[in-house]
């Protein structure tokens, strides 16, 4: 049967861990006022607390770079704290022209603002024009619910969504963290028609989307795999490992249930994270 677009996020199909499924506690801010929905991937943010996974490959124009032969710095006009590229995610460095030794190429930020950021390099070059970085942010886990206490209705609630209001204090939020684990998420295509993903997909990587957002009815994330990112670039967030309940020969069960016909568009796949913050090797 044909598919349904109707996706929900990120959900845990198998790991390593136990039937606890490396489900931990973490924090968010009670001044988050960005909704984090069940299924949405998140980040770790260098103020301890967790936010919504910036999507990879974000674009920040360049306004100037310097470097001292062991650390370059580039800088840009003010950008929105959650697109900030944290220390030890990667950006992609091009088009900057400078005098001497060059900016471009692909590098781990070490050190990163609003305004700027930093990685270890030798570049030396006066800075002439252009430049554009793409980062490429590492995922802690996927959101699974939260409690805190309601202003509204003075007392603790859960919830398995993060409003973006409503905490008196902050947010105490339950993730998977299993940097091995496997998700089963749908696809769609953020740019053109979608069709069906299918086994010659399988081995490469893939970006995500949040969509039209997470339903606030049932709490659920409306982030999804965008096949329009499929490519084998080693920087998208995640690794194609299989498509849904997919037999050999095409016989299975769940054919019939959607998101499982592997023929037609918006399937479902078998997805693990390409870059677990918990496997970089910089603090942020």
């Amino acid at each position: 049967m044909a598919n349904t677009n109707a996706p929900t996020g990120f959900s845990q199909n198998n790991g390593v861990a136990s039937q606890t499924y490396e489900m931990v506690q973490v924090a968010i801010a009670s001044t988050n006022t960005s909704p984090i929905f069940a299924g949405d991937p998140v980040a770790q943010l260098s103020t301890g607390y967790i936010g919504a996974l910036p999507v990879s490959g974000t674009s920040i124009t360049v306004t100037g770079a310097s470097g001292t032969g062991a650390v370059a710095t580039l800088t840009y006009s003010s950008i929105a704290a959650a697109n900030v590229p944290p220390v030890g995610s990667t950006v992609v460095v091009s088009g900057l022209t400078s005098t001497g030794v060059g900016y471009n190429g692909i590098w781990t930020v070490t050190a990163s603002s609003q305004t700027s950021l930093s990685y270890a390099s030798g570049a030396t070059g006066t800075y002439v024009a252009g430049g554009t970085i793409v980062g490429y942010v590492p995922i802690l886990g996927v959101f699974v619910c939260c409690e805190y206490l309601s202003t509204s209705q003075k007392k603790k609630v859960w919830n398995n969504y993060w409003p973006g209001a409503d905490a008196a204090a902050d947010v105490t939020a339950w993730i998977i963290s299993d940097p091995d684990a496997v998700y089963s998420v749908q696809t769609a295509n953020s740019n053109t028609t979608a069709t069906a993903v299918g086994l010659a997909n399988i081995g490469q990587n893939i970006n995500f989307s949040y969509g039209s957002g997470g339903n606030t009815a049932s709490g659920l994330s409306g982030a999804y795999a965008d096949q329009y990112t499929i490519a084998t670039s080693p920087y998208l967030p995640f690794r194609i490992i299989g498509l849904a309940n997919y037999t050999p020969g095409g016989v299975t069960p769940f054919l019939s249930i959607s998101g499982n016909d592997y023929t037609s568009a918006y399937n479902k796949i078998l997805v693990r994270a390409n870059y677990a913050i918990q496997n970089t090797l910089f603090g942020i």
